[in-house]
């Protein structure tokens, strides 16, 4: 019985240090099996989600570096819709980029309403994250400022940016 189940088990440590010496006049090595490690296993650190300001941001700087492709997959699907295609908004964005540059963008505020209405678009989200925000532009050899008001909306892995083509791409 014992031959049978000792080819459906594994053999003990100590038994197989036996098999794997080899026969000479070698001093017999000790036995180590093998052990758990000392400590707790590491837990890899817990998800966050991205805050919508940092989110704001790294849109900004992807589109700083013109990286529009990049920035296609940060819209939301109802401005991916808007635009059409990858295709075109890259185009476009290449378009705007060559009269006005990006130079940088401050989140100065921000918060979460639990309902907001695009009046212009007639569509209305939940939970969704209202920044104010200021750019810095260059157009031509001036440079200047303006504030806007940009909103976000929850999606897998953090925010999407409702960002739609302006009426001059349309």
């Amino acid at each position: 019985m014992a031959w049978v189940a000792g080819h459906f088990t594994t053999w003990p440590a100590d038994d197989f240090a036996r098999f794997t010496r080899s026969g000479g006049t070698r001093a017999p090595e000790p036995v180590v099996a093998a052990l758990p490690p000392s400590g707790p296993p590491e837990r890899s650190p817990e998800p966050t989600s991205i805050a919508p300001g940092t989110f704001e941001l790294r849109f900004a700087e992807l589109q700083k570096a013109q990286r529009f492709d990049a920035m296609w997959d940060l819209l939301a699907e109802d401005a991916q819709r808007c635009w059409g295609s990858r295709q075109r908004f890259v185009e476009r964005m290449r378009r705007q980029a060559a009269e006005f540059e990006l130079l940088g963008a401050e989140v100065d505020g921000s918060s979460i309403v639990p309902e907001w209405t695009d009046r212009r678009r007639h569509r209305t989200y939940r939970n969704v994250a209202r920044l104010e925000v200021r750019y810095r532009i260059r157009h031509g050899w001036k440079e200047s400022s303006m504030q806007r008001q940009v909103h976000l909306v929850p999606a897998a892995g953090g925010w999407r940016t409702l960002f739609y083509p302006g009426e001059n791409l349309t």
